[in-house]
């Protein structure tokens, strides 16, 4: 699933090979490997009615040989249990009927440590298997005096633990592995459940019985050291691991304000800004909506469900489905007015236009970011009001108004420059270098992009690092140095699809393709090409789809295949309109630079552009009247703000 969008389609640079399971020859040896009967004709059907899939096999075989009525005898085995046919079923089910009857046989602790490891969500240490599953004082012999009578009598007050001692753990875990049932990481010294395993346990258990695994995790892990709050220190998913088990297991109970908590305090900003963990983030976000993500979160006040609706729709943004996400900001913002939370509806202000920006819907992003500075500025947010500014600029260059959109820039960095936030000021340094790439100036882009890289490393978030790498090599790219260009788009794009940052990649495939054209490699650039369109048009994004098609148009220029490079400036032209231009051409609220480039295509080309309609301003409501650069108390050096 970690190759896969939420379709189930492959990730863009990577193919499904599905492996089809063991050859017949290789299913019974594996069989016979467990010293386990059974003629050819009796077993290939049934090996074949689940695929040959070996860990249905090892399952199967293991509960056959430990059968008390007949160890290792299929015969036996399977006249006490008649029912077994998973030939009858379809390929899903006959997997989930040969697990149920593989688990029959188990010992009843064997079934404990199973049932307690199905209610991970990450592998689970040796160690903390031992805390919850030994249970050092059943071995202790009769109590001698009334005191220790009253201890013995309290121990057994509570549910037994399975294991009396750690070696009877390490055989279960042993005999669990051997079945197929467990793996184990040796070198992290970690174990986890397949997921078809982990499906079947867990559904066999009731209600009570999850309830009180999730209190024994909750006990565990509420006592254990929660991550670090700077989250710099935090370098994998594994150092999330106690929080994200305690967020877990009150998600279990029902305890849904109390996960909410966890999640807000331990693992929001480290999933969010330092690891970009964007697929497990919304993974555990989802679990606040039991009713449905169409349903409110089971929250107990409007400012955390706002808050959390907006943490959502930030995790699908970066997952890459900002049509997704715009529903869910926009019922964020009507929560925290109607409350009159002033901080999360400029948060869920400025995260609309930023998810807007994406989808092309330039005139309600520029409205959204220019309502948030209005509620910073009111409520001195000074955060959101620098965010709300460099939305703003980045709005603004986007539409073609590089003049106006430098102040908004500029005004943005003052504040924080002012605050001493450097990640804001590498974030800045960024949009800034993008701007002039628009304009055609990657001399002046390069080392904007070069001091965004070097102020990442302060707060060290991933993102940070991606965008700065992109830009950098786009801007190489610009100046014709192709080995630096290729160096850094593809370190930009391999961290970017570690962590599924879509956003990202579509412009850096772009722009690897531009660099590919240009080394006279058509081939490999159309490759690249191929893996922006499906995510371009799903997201959607359609800026990112233009600039596509327009390196697209050239490649067909060059190897004089007119009437292709007609089709896709025509496309480009038509995908860069957004919500267009007034019929005077004062207003525009089109992607200008995606715009320009496929017109000078169409009009090398000899070709028409195509009429769309124009911008007509009665049909969206009025921008909010924001001043562009107001005096302040924000005093910075003017050598700060100057620009290379």
């Amino acid at each position: 699933t970690e190759l896969q969008r939420e379709t189930g389609e492959s990730l863009p640079g990577c193919s499904a090979q599905f492996l089809t399971g063991l050859t017949d020859g290789d299913a019974l040896n594996l069989w016979r490997e467990f010293k386990v009967t059974g003629s050819t004709e009796q077993l290939l059907p049934l090996f074949r009615s689940f695929n040959n899939y070996p860990l249905l096999i090892r399952a199967l075989a293991g509960e056959v040989a430990a059968f008390r009525g007949g160890p290792g005898d299929f015969d036996k085995w399977r006249a006490q249990n008649p029912k077994f046919d998973p030939t009858r079923l379809p390929l899903k089910n006959a997997k989930t009927h040969v697990l149920e009857y593989a688990l029959r046989g188990l010992k009843d602790e064997h079934r404990k440590v199973l049932h307690t490891l199905a209610a991970f969500r990450m592998p689970a240490t040796w160690d903390t298997l031992r805390a919850l599953l030994v249970e050092p004082e059943r071995g202790l012999q009769a109590a001698s005096t009334p005191d220790d009578k009253r201890t013995v009598k309290r121990a057994e007050a509570r549910a037994p633990k399975p294991c009396a001692t750690d070696q009877a753990l390490d055989l279960i875990l042993t005999e669990l592995e051997d079945r197929g049932l467990v793996g184990w990481d040796k070198k992290a010294n970690r174990y986890h459940l397949h997921r078809i395993v982990r499906a079947v346990v867990w559904q066999a258990l009731d209600g009570q019985s999850r309830k009180g695994i999730y209190g024994n995790l909750h006990t565990y892990f509420d006592a254990v050291p929660r991550p670090p709050r700077d989250i710099s220190k935090i370098e994998s998913l594994e150092d999330l691991t106690p929080a994200i088990e305690l967020y877990q297991s009150l998600i279990g109970l029902e305890r849904y304000q109390d996960a909410h908590v966890i999640f807000r305090n331990h693992l929001e900003e480290a999933m969010l800004y330092r690891l970009s963990a964007t697929r497990q983030r919304a993974e555990l976000l989802e679990r606040l909506f039991p009713d449905g993500i169409e349903n409110l979160p089971r929250l107990q006040n409007g400012r955390d469900q706002s808050h959390t609706l907006n943490s959502l729709a930030e995790a699908y943004l970066f997952r890459g489905d900002p049509g997704r996400a715009a529903p869910l900001l926009r019922r964020s913002v009507e929560i925290a007015e109607r409350i009159n939370d002033a901080t999360n509806e400029a948060l869920g202000m400025n995260n609309l236009s930023y998810v807007l920006r994406f989808s092309g819907a330039l005139h309600e992003a520029n409205s959204a970011s220019q309502r948030a500075i209005q509620l910073a500025r009111k409520h001195q947010h000074h955060h959101s009001e620098a965010m709300g500014e460099h939305l703003r600029g980045l709005n603004l260059a986007l539409c073609g108004d590089y003049a106006t959109s430098e102040i908004a820039l500029k005004r943005s960095l003052k504040i924080w420059i002012y605050g001493n936030s450097q990640q804001g000021e590498g974030l800045v340094n960024t949009f800034l270098a993008e701007r002039l790439l628009w304009l055609g100036d990657p001399k002046r882009a390069l080392p904007l992009a070069q001091r965004a890289w070097e102020l990442a490393g302060v707060q060290r978030f991933e993102a940070d690092f991606i965008r700065a790498a992109r830009l950098h090599g786009t801007a190489a790219l610009g100046l014709n140095d192709l080995d630096t260009a290729a160096e850094r788009l593809q370190h930009a794009l391999t961290r970017a699809r570690a962590v599924s940052r879509v956003q990202e990649e579509l412009p850096t495939l772009t722009a690897l393709a531009e660099l590919h054209r240009r080394k006279n490699e058509p081939a490999i650039a159309r490759e690249l090409l191929d893996q922006v369109w499906d995510a371009a048009e799903r997201g959607p994004y359609p800026l990112f789809h233009a600039d596509a098609l327009n390196v697209l148009a050239q490649i067909e220029r060059d190897q004089g295949n007119r009437a292709a490079a007609i089709t896709a400036a025509t496309k480009a032209y038509t995908l860069a309109w957004c919500d267009g231009i007034s019929a005077d051409g004062k207003v525009c609220y089109a992607y200008h630079y995606g715009l320009t480039n496929a017109r000078q295509h169409l009009q090398e080309l000899g070709a028409p552009e195509p009429q769309l309609p124009p911008f007509d301003e009665s049909k969206f409501p009025p921008l909010p009247n924001v001043e562009l650069n107001p005096k302040d108390d924000f005093w910075v050096d003017p050598a700060k703000l100057d620009f290379p």
